[in-house]
């Protein structure tokens, strides 16, 4: 009987063991998802208990920036808690000043505490903080928790029309090119062409997205010539897997997309 039992206890499934690793951050793609780098395997990691806003919500490009600039490039210790249902790992990430990356969006009015999913009162309390504070997404007096965009977004029809029609004077969008690894600001470009055979100056000019992020723009482009412009403003990153970027003149007409 005895050996019976102690059979029967080896072969009880043994309850899943919270990893921890180290490993460099080599991507960002969102506010709370990223990519680290483990024995030259990319491990996609979805940060424990908070949720950011979406890429095409307001504040998702800056919180995904927030992000980046806290760390990518950095060596971090992976505190994995397990798996959600897209196959990411969940994971607290401990930055190298031993600081917590979903605190610190938090704290910095990026990210949201996501209490349906975290028992950390720790992120209630620094969301509360950044809310006084209006720093952040809190500086919008009713921003829109990710959950209830997300769920808006699945009840809306899909559309794909343009914000409106689309009137070509020669001057087009002839290549964008977006960052996908790291820090988009200053590394992201996109290049205009002008057919016409006169400059046209681009002062009241703006690119802009279909989530309605904007680029203001500024110079001329030369007569039957092309203007490269870096985004040096990351009020309108590109995204990485496709985007619909218009020509916007100074009158409010869209000349390209």
């Amino acid at each position: 009987m005895i050996r019976l039992i102690a059979l029967l206890i080896l072969l009880l499934p043994v309850p899943a063991v919270a990893e921890e690793f180290t490993g460099k951050v080599v991507a960002i793609t969102d506010g709370d998802t990223i990519k680290v780098l483990r024995d030259r395997e990319e491990i996609k990691i979805r940060l424990e208990g908070i949720d950011c806003p979406e890429s095409h919500q307001a504040f998702g490009n800056k919180a995904k920036q927030a992000t980046s600039d806290l760390a990518f490039g950095e060596i971090v210790t992976v505190q994995a808690k397990g798996k959600d249902r897209y196959g990411r790992v969940l994971a607290d990430i401990i930055l190298p000043d031993g600081k917590n990356l979903s605190r610190e969006l938090v704290r910095s009015g990026f990210a949201w505490w996501y209490r349906k999913y975290s028992k950390d009162e720790t992120l209630g309390k620094l969301e509360a903080e950044a809310r006084d504070a209006k720093r952040g997404l809190w500086a919008d007096p009713n921003p829109i928790p990710p959950w209830d965009w997300r769920h808006g977004q699945r009840m809306a029809p899909a559309t794909d029309a343009p914000p409106a029609k689309i009137e070509p004077n020669g001057v087009e969008i002839v290549a964008l090119l977006p960052n996908p690894v790291g820090r988009d600001r200053g590394h992201e470009e996109v290049t205009l062409a002008n057919s016409t055979a006169q400059e046209i100056r681009l002062h009241g000019w703006k690119l802009q997205d279909r989530a309605g992020n904007e680029f203001r723009l500024s110079g001329s482009i030369p007569a039957k010539g092309k203007l490269p412009i870096t985004m040096t403003d990351p009020s309108m990153p590109l995204n990485n897997d496709g985007d619909d970027v218009f020509l916007i003149d100074a009158n409010g007409t869209v000349r390209s997309k």
